[in-house]
């Protein structure tokens, strides 16, 4: 197995809470095998309103934002009979807006870094 769950040591359990609920589009939620606490390293992000998904898939974020008409793009994808996308969009950068774990830091993304590196060696060729 690879990602994060073979570094964290396979699937975990899901976490719901009574005040989260699937009521709008822009949420973000694990995936699962459709059994309960088999939440591994995918997600996805919904389009509207989705009832049936409450109770079955932890919520742990939302798409905030101008951002929000990317997501709204996604719903004009070509699916197949799945309704997965035949070209599936990429999630190119991400930022913690609020983060509720004060001892934890997101990282720094490695774009930042790259441009930085970029910029140093343009420096030393002048």
């Amino acid at each position: 197995s690879s990602g994060i769950n073979a570094e964290y040591g396979g699937d975990f359990v899901d976490e719901f809470h009574q005040r989260l609920k699937f009521i709008r589009r822009g949420l973000v939620a694990m995936a699962n095998n459709g059994s309960p606490d088999s939440n591994g390293s995918q997600f996805f992000v919904t389009l509207g309103e989705t009832p049936e998904l409450q109770q079955k898939h932890t919520i742990f974020g939302k798409v905030s934002g101008n951002t929000i008409f990317n997501v709204l793009r996604m719903a004009e994808l070509e699916v197949d009979s799945n309704e997965r996308p035949l070209e599936p969009p990429m999630i190119n950068r991400t930022e913690v807006l609020n983060n509720p774990f004060d001892d934890i830091q997101p990282r720094k993304s490695r774009h930042v870094k790259t441009e930085k590196k970029e910029k140093k060696k343009k420096s030393q060729m002048k």
